[in-house]
């Protein structure tokens, strides 16, 4: 698609004036090197609530009357510095943590969040609990970097034996962390993941899928076209309309999931974990089953928590997000 917005803010207008409260979000590639254009459409453009989601490296560049104004901002860190800097270049780490001081400090009073993709190199445990420690963002998340590629291999080394080794292991300690940090402070710390997990274990009420791509959040891509998420745009599945000649009401609900996900004992709670990959599966079917255990394996963990859970919160407390704000509940 066109690196630049092909379609006027007037037209942009025209098509979120039919949502009685639009929520609209800048995604990239990095949003604020078009800052005149966000800044066009925060003018002219009603909505419920603007979240952002940047490398942090350009918070610099927004006027503070309009850091006020984001509800969400999402700043891409894995992590550690060492496993930042490898992923996204030397400095990064430091350059996002400035941008996300730099926000707090002129103004922004919203919800910040850490977005981390972790891969080979990270160690989940490790890498939120230095989050945390950080004392600076309200919530952070994550999403597993798989299926992505047509072949587990091209960039994984060993993706079940990371999995079952690290990954795994590492959110049983996370877990459990969480858990006797709420039992011990009264504190519920802002790991998405566990939040939702939680909240549907404790209410019995099944979710959908909880990224709400197709649902209630969609993309908008440059020239105009609409689609399920911000991943497949050139994907003839994904594309459900045009701002041109679509309202938000025709678009919902175009692109079910397929199997394994619809027959899954899991689905209740996990709500289908993507909905690109489950219907690409560049891994294959066996590949899509692995990636899929780490989330049982995470729901497990939480439900044999859920009873020493409830006892200190309730579903409110949990509740997580308010608004549609980008990020995955399931990772």
């Amino acid at each position: 698609m066109p690196i630049n917005l092909q379609y006027t803010t007037n037209a942009l207008q025209d098509f979120l004036s039919k949502d009685p409260e639009p929520v609209l979000a800048f995604y990239g590639g990095e949003p604020l090197l078009a800052w005149g254009r966000i800044k066009e459409i925060m003018d002219k453009v009603p909505a419920k609530a603007f979240v952002i989601q940047t490398n942090g490296t350009l918070l610099k560049r927004v006027p503070d009357e309009y850091l006020k104004r984001f509800h969400t901002i999402l700043v891409s860190i894995d992590g550690r510095q060492e496993t930042t800097d490898f992923y996204r270049g030397k400095g990064t780490y430091r350059r996002a943590l400035e941008g996300a001081r730099y926000a707090r400090e002129h103004g922004f009073e919203g919800d910040l969040i850490a977005r981390m993709t972790v891969s080979e190199r990270s160690d989940i445990y490790e890498e939120v609990m230095h989050l945390l420690s950080l004392q600076m963002f309200d919530h952070i998340h994550w999403q597993l970097d798989v299926l992505w590629d047509d072949d587990m291999n091209v960039r994984w080394e060993d993706f079940p034996n990371w999995m079952k080794k690290s990954y795994n292991p590492g959110i049983s300690r996370l877990v459990e962390y969480w858990v006797s940090h709420l039992e011990k402070t009264g504190e519920v710390l802002g790991i998405v993941p566990f939040l939702g997990i939680s909240h549907t274990l404790i209410t019995g009420k099944p979710v959908g899928l909880r990224c709400g791509a197709g649902d209630d959040f969609f993309s908008i891509t440059t020239d105009g076209r609409i689609t399920v998420c911000p991943i497949p745009p050139s994907i003839d599945f994904a594309k459900v309309g045009s701002i041109y000649s679509s309202t938000p009401k025709s678009i919902r609900n175009k692109v079910p999931l397929v199997d394994p996900c619809i027959s899954c004992e899991d689905r209740w709670v996990c709500g289908g974990r993507c909905l690109y990959t489950n219907r690409t599966k560049w891994w294959g079917e066996e590949g899509f089953r692995q990636v899929c255990t780490t989330v049982k394996h995470t729901i497990r963990q939480l439900k044999k928590r859920i009873e020493r859970i409830k006892s200190h919160v309730s579903p409110d407390d949990l509740f997580y997000p308010k608004i549609p704000n980008g990020v995955e509940i399931i990772p």
